[in-house]
C-alpha cells in the first residue's frame, strides 16, 4: 500500500524544488524528508528523484504517480466533505416502509420537504405489511417502518423504538340515499343494522373498525372486503353498504357517496414510526424522522396532489 502522507510530501517537493525547502514547509528535518521519500520509492518500486545541481528533479515515473495522487487527493477531499455532510444529516440512505395511506398522506409530503432541505439524502419507500415490516427493520433491510397500533397487532420487539406520528380519525362513508347522509354528525351506534365494507381480516384498518363498532355496542355486519379505499367508495356508490374510512386517505364526497364525521368520541388509527433503538440518533435518520413527524402533524396533512 502507498502511504498517502508520503504522496503529499512528494507533491510538496515538486512545488518547492529542494529537500530543505520542503522540510521547512512541513516542519520536518531534511533527513526525515529524505527517509520518507526513500520509503515511498520502495513502496512503489520505482526511482522517484534525480539530482539536478542543488535541487532535485522528479522522474517521469514520479510525475505519473503524482497525476494519480492528485485524483486521490481530490477524492479524499470529497470524502471529507461527505463525512461532514453526514454528520449534519445532509447525506445518507434511508429505507422506509409504510402502508398505502401513510405513503400518500405522510411519507410523500415528508419526502417532498426533504427534497428541498436535504437533496442529497437517498430515500426509498416500499409497502411492506405488518408484521413483516418490523422483521425487516430488525434485519436491517429497512430503517423506518410505519405502522398502526391496534388490538390485533403483535407486540413490538423491545429492540425497536416506537415514535408516535398522528392519531388518524375515522369518518363514515355513506351512500347519498342513506338516512344519515345529510346529518352533520353520525352516531356510530345508529349504523348497527347497516352492512359494512371493511378491509381483509387481519389488517389494521379492519381491527380498528371492529374496535370502534364494539365500543359503540355492536359487531358490524360485514358483507364486502376491500383494502383500497377508492374501491371501497365504489362499492358504497353501488349500494353495497357503508364503511369507516381514515381521514388520512384524503377521500372526498362524490355525487354518490358522502363522508360524515362520527358523533361522540371519534375512533382513531394511532399511527407510529418504528426504528431500531439507538439508530434514531444518526443525523440523516433523525432528519427523516423529523420530516415524517412534521408531515403527519401538519394541519394540511394528506396526500400530495398529483
Amino acid at each position: 500500500m502507498i502511504d498517502v502522507r508520503r504522496l503529499r510530501l512528494l507533491r510538496e517537493l515538486d512545488n518547492r524544488g529542494t529537500i530543505v525547502a520542503t522540510a521547512q514547509a512541513l516542519h520536518l528535518t531534511p533527513s526525515a524528508v529524505s527517509q520518507q521519500l526513500a520509503a515511498l520509492a520502495k513502496e512503489t518500486g520505482v526511482r522517484l528523484l534525480d539530482p539536478a545541481g542543488r535541487r532535485v528533479r522528479l522522474t517521469p515515473a514520479a510525475q505519473v504517480l503524482l497525476e494519480h495522487a492528485d485524483i486521490l487527493f481530490a477524492q479524499l477531499e470529497r470524502a471529507e466533505a461527505d463525512l461532514a455532510a453526514f454528520d449534519e444529516g445532509r447525506v445518507g440512505s434511508v429505507a422506509i416502509s409504510a402502508f398505502t395511506t401513510a405513503i400518500s398522506g405522510i411519507v410523500a409530503p415528508a419526502l417532498l420537504a426533504l427534497r428541498e432541505s436535504r437533496p442529497r439524502l437517498r430515500l426509498s419507500v416500499t409497502d411492506v405489511p405488518e408484521p413483516d415490516c418490523f422483521d425487516q427493520l430488525l434485519d436491517g433491510e429497512l430503517d423506518v417502518a410505519i405502522g398502526i397500533t391496534h388490538a390485533g397487532a403483535r407486540s413490538l420487539d423491545t429492540r425497536l423504538l416506537q415514535i408516535p406520528l398522528v392519531d388518524d380519525p375515522l369518518e363514515v362513508a355513506l351512500p347519498v340515499g342513506h338516512p344519515y347522509a345529510s346529518a352533520p354528525e353520525v352516531p356510530l351506534e345508529a349504523l348497527r343494522a347497516d352492512e359494512f365494507v371493511v378491509s381483509r381480516p387481519g389488517t389494521a384498518c379492519r381491527e380498528v373498525a371492529h374496535a370502534a363498532c364494539a365500543a359503540a355496542g355492536f359487531v358490524p355486519r360485514v358483507r364486502h372486503n376491500a383494502d383500497d379505499f377508492v374501491a371501497v367508495l365504489t362499492l358504497i356508490a353501488a349500494g353495497c353498504g357503508i364503511s369507516l374510512v381514515p381521514r388520512l386517505a384524503g377521500l372526498s364526497s362524490t355525487p354518490q357517496v358522502v363522508l360524515r364525521p362520527l358523533a361522540g368520541a371519534t375512533p382513531i388509527r394511532p399511527i407510529f414510526a418504528a426504528v431500531r433503538r439507538g439508530s434514531q440518533q444518526a443525523p440523516h435518520l433523525s432528519a427523516v424522522l423529523a420530516a415524517l413527524v412534521a408531515a403527519a402533524r401538519s394541519p394540511d396533512a394528506g396526500p400530495v396532489p398529483a
